[in-house]
Parts: structure tokens; C-alpha cells; sequence
């Protein structure tokens, strides 16, 4: 978890190829064509089925319309609590390149000028994750305090070093798990 710009599709991207664990992105499949979001019973569906054919798993988002499903079922959640002055550089920088690239994102979609230039929070990136930032000390705190999140292991990462260390951290716990399947 964490606000836009903070690195949860870097992180995840990396963990899936270090472990060979499949990786949902959730921003690919909520934002269909057009950018109109995927209709909620149908979101929940696809993630419900990809936990299901899969015993281990990396999904990145934010999206509260899944989170029930998710943790219920994940072992670790990750808050990457970047300070805000940096997610800006980032998101700003990304949209940047997006816009003059027109890098393709999910299903034909691409940010555009008015991406950048908006002052709405749902049309920018950019606003959203000025806005939101401040949302996840809360969730986080209240998600780790909830009795039914007992088993599951947090980790809040703040710099680059905590991150690989996290990397290993977590490969290591996939090893471990699959040696123990197998025997």
C-alpha cells in the first residue's frame, strides 16, 4: 500500500521476478478502456479468481472496492511511506514522460495534458497523490490493530536500502514456503 508515486508497482514488478510469483497490478484491470473503471462486482470477481488459482501471489493497489478480499488472504502487507516531497518528484516526472511519450498504461489508455493540468483529483494523478498522502499512517495503523489481521506480517519501508532489504526479506519467506510445499 501506499499513495500514488510511492513505488507499489516498482516493488511488486520486482518481487514477482525475483520469486516467480504471479503479480496482479490492480490498476490493470480496474481501469478499462476510456479509463472507465471496471464495474465493482466484476473487479471483485477477477481478483477473487486470480487468488484462486494461485496459492501465492503479489498484487499491488490501493482500491478499497477489493481490499476485504485481499486481506483477508495476503501474509504481508507493505506500506511504502515515501515522504511526500519525493512521491511528487516522482508522479510529477512520470506524468511528464507519460504525457510526452504517450506510453500506453492499461487497455489503450495513456495520460494526457489534461492529466497534468487538472486541478480535480479524479482527472490528475498528480492531485491525488497530493491529496491522499496523508491517508496512509491511519489505514495503516488500523489495519496492523485489527484482530483479524493477526497472522499477517507488516512492513513500513521509508528508504531505498529498508526496500531491498524487504526484497530479500520477502524472496526468502517464498523459498521457504515452496521447500515446505514440496516435501
Amino acid at each position: 500500500m501506499g499513495c500514488s508515486g510511492s513505488g507499489k508497482s516498482t516493488l511488486a514488478r520486482t518481487l514477482h521476478l525475483r520469486t516467480g510469483l504471479p503479480w496482479l497490478e490492480l490498476d490493470s484491470i480496474h481501469h478499462q478502456p476510456d479509463w472507465k473503471p471496471l464495474e465493482t462486482d466484476l473487479f471483485r470477481g477477477r481478483v477473487t479468481d486470480f487468488m484462486d488459482r494461485h496459492a501465492e501471489w503479489v498484487i499491488d493497489g490501493n482500491y478499497s472496492k477489493v481490499a476485504d478480499l485481499v486481506q483477508a488472504r495476503c501474509t504481508d502487507i507493505v506500506w511504502l511511506d515515501v515522504p511526500r516531497p519525493r512521491v511528487m518528484w516522482r508522479v510529477v516526472s512520470r506524468s511528464v514522460r507519460r504525457v510526452l511519450f504517450r506510453t500506453e498504461l492499461w487497455n489503450g489508455n495513456r495520460e494526457g495534458l489534461r492529466n497534468l493540468l487538472s486541478m480535480d483529483p479524479g482527472e490528475s494523478v498528480i492531485r491525488w497523490a497530493f491529496r491522499t498522502h496523508h491517508e496512509f499512517p491511519g489505514r495503516f495503523d488500523r489495519l496492523r490493530a485489527d484482530p483479524r489481521m493477526a497472522d499477517v506480517r507488516f512492513h513500513r519501508v521509508r528508504e531505498k536500502a529498508s526496500t531491498r532489504s524487504l526484497i530479500d526479506d520477502l524472496a526468502g519467506s517464498v523459498s521457504a514456503s515452496s521447500s515446505a510445499r514440496h516435501q
